[in-house]
């Protein structure tokens, strides 16, 4: 009886297997140089052509291969980083399978020069799609060179399928930064089409790397991250807002060194900056994660660019607290404390009396609207409260005040600086703020009646979405209540809101909640809703500001969590140099 069925040829094995491990010269690049790091090299050169088409050459100075083994690396699953099974479960090594080598023979025209330590010579081997065309003894240094010529000659339609020669390079050159950044401790070189793109020598930290890599606007909006959670240990850096960028690939993560793209890693990332961006913007991170090589899978992807973690509540906690105390000093989820279950009415804070105010010969208050305001004799004995002084440049109390511009903007200055706020942006903050203690803390907001309450009507659709965060609104001081099928009834407001238009608000927020992109994270759901209550609520434009006024307003900005952005991430403030300013004037 024929059959069918047949066992497929060794070589017919081998381009499947490339299929799956080698899909376009990154595949290459990044497959040669992690087996340059795992054989201990402290100098890489990586060389392409034509975005890796015509050539690419990885050369490096580690521990290379005797005449032996360099045969049995082109064999499928012949490796030196795996002796058992038990291995697969703690991977410390770039490599495990041993299929790299083999994979990229057989879709090219490979040459491999290699020598070890001993004193034979170095052994060089010619592959072409993979068959064994040459092999030989020759002098040469210790350490490995794989030129890989000609990717895909034998596999047409999968070289039909790749980029141009632009694209394809974009990607590798990405790959060259994120190992870069990764080993600070080796030295990596990288040209283009015999252009030099990248020189990074050892160095002893990161942030020593990440000032070959990044210019200098990069690295002056980065805070560093050390954060330890249980057995995860979260450390690199990230850029302050409003720093953002246009899409994800300016998250840049590393778990036990290796570059990963992972969904948890990247969800903990921007649910860290959930407040502080607009919707659609990225942040630029670099985070090391280091934890027990048995606490992690790296054995889930053909190229081993994602991974399971056995703890992924803990990886995500580590992540986010530790990226949230960087950029505002406090874990994301911190102990709760007692706070006042109300946000007070409009100016922020309580505001003192102007008699307690000493004078301020810094602070000469323009426009002359201010000038009317009595101040009361000076008092020698009484030192200037530290709020009003510079001891500490750059926080909102200590600023000086100089007034107000039309348009909702104040002016301010520090000894350096002419500072130009948004009173509005800032508002918004303050109050955002406020409700997201009341949200996290569960309590409630005081409410004020409404001498003649609202009936709004919806859609059976937008009448259930409202319905449905019907606790939130109370939480926040809004009296909301079913009045039929289809209408609601608004029997007061919080105090805060008092000028702002419900029904206005309440449209803004529908349209929130109907979102479908949000309905899978009820959290950051509330959050946003949350956005969109303090922005209808921030005053707009402010007529007259008392001086008082403004110290509340910026007394409030410093007990905020991030007091430089408000939150969908727009800039509070925008700052001039007064270095600058003296230069424009001719002053020296």
């Amino acid at each position: 009886m024929s059959t069918r069925i047949r066992v497929l040829d060794e070589g017919v094995i081998n381009r499947i297997a490339a299929g799956e491990v080698i899909d376009r010269p990154f595949s290459v690049v990044k497959e040669l140089v992690e087996n340059s790091i795992d054989a201990k090299s402290t100098a890489i050169r990586v060389d392409i052509e034509r975005g890796g088409k015509k050539l690419i050459r990885v050369r490096d100075n580690g521990t290379g291969m005797s005449h032996d083994d360099a045969f049995l690396a082109l064999e499928r699953h012949a490796t030196s980083k795996l002796t058992s099974e038990k291995d697969l479960i703690s991977i410390a090594t770039m490599g495990f399978r041993g299929e790299a080598l083999a994979s990229i023979a057989s879709v090219s025209r490979l040459r491999l020069i290699t020598c070890d330590e001993s004193d034979e010579p170095g052994t060089e081997l010619l592959v072409e799609g993979g068959v064994l065309r040459k092999a030989e003894r020759i002098g040469s240094g210790r350490g490995t060179l794989v030129e890989v010529a000609n990717l895909f000659y034998n596999v047409p339609v999968r070289l039909k399928f790749l980029k141009e020669n632009r694209w394809e390079s974009d990607l590798i050159d990405e790959l060259i930064t994120r190992f870069a950044l990764a080993f600070p401790h080796l030295g990596f070189t990288y040209s283009q089409d015999g252009r030099l793109k990248l020189d990074a020598p050892p160095v002893k930290s990161s942030i020593e790397r990440v000032h070959t890599v990044y210019s200098r606007e990069v690295r002056d909006n980065l805070v560093a991250i050390d954060y330890a959670f249980k057995d995860v240990r979260v450390h690199g850096h990230v850029a302050k807002p409003p720093y953002v960028k246009s899409n994800m690939r300016s998250v840049f993560t590393f778990v036990n060194g290796r570059s990963v793209r992972d969904r948890l890693v990247n969800s903990a990332v921007m649910r860290a900056f959930s407040n502080l961006m607009e919707r659609g913007r990225y942040p630029l991170a670099i985070l090391f994660l280091e934890m027990p090589p048995e606490q992690v899978d790296v054995n889930v992807h053909p190229q081993k660019a994602e991974v399971r973690f056995r703890k992924p509540k803990v990886v995500s906690d580590a992540i986010l607290n530790g990226v949230h105390e960087a950029l505002m000093g406090a874990p994301f989820n911190p102990q709760p404390i007692f706070r006042e279950p109300i946000i007070p009415e409009r100016p922020y804070i309580p505001i003192p009396e102007r008699k307690e105010d000493p004078p301020r010969e810094r602070e000469t208050l323009v426009p002359s609207r201010f000038e009317a305001v009595p101040l009361p004799p000076a008092k020698p004995s009484e030192p200037e409260p530290a709020a009003l002084t510079y001891a500490e440049p750059g926080r909102y109390a200590s600023m000086g005040v100089l007034g107000q511009l039309p348009g909702s903007f104040l002016v301010l200055h520090t000894r350096e600086e002419l500072v130009i706020l948004d009173h509005h942006a800032a508002h918004e903050r303050v109050l955002f703020d406020r409700l997201l203690a009341i949200e996290r803390e569960s309590v409630s907001s005081e409410c004020q009646g409404l001498l003649i309450p609202k009936v709004l009507e919806y859609s059976r659709v937008e009448f259930r979405a409202l319905i449905a965060h019907v606790n939130l609104l109370r939480r926040t001081g809004f009296a909301v209540e079913e009045f039929g099928d289809k209408e609601i009834i608004v029997k007061g407001v919080p105090p805060w809101f008092r000028e702002a238009d419900v029904e206005d608000l309440f449209a803004s927020l529908i349209e929130v909640m109907l979102d479908t992109g949000l309905r899978g994270d009820p959290t950051r759901l509330n959050e946003e809703l949350l956005k969109n209550i303090a922005c209808k609520a921030a005053v707009k434009e402010p007529s007259e500001m008392h001086p008082s006024e403004i110290r509340a307003l910026l007394a409030s900005l410093d007990a905020s969590s991030s007091a430089d952005v408000c939150p969908h991430g727009r800039p509070l403030t925008v700052r001039y140099p007064l270095s600058e300013i003296r230069k424009k004037m001719g002053r020296k």
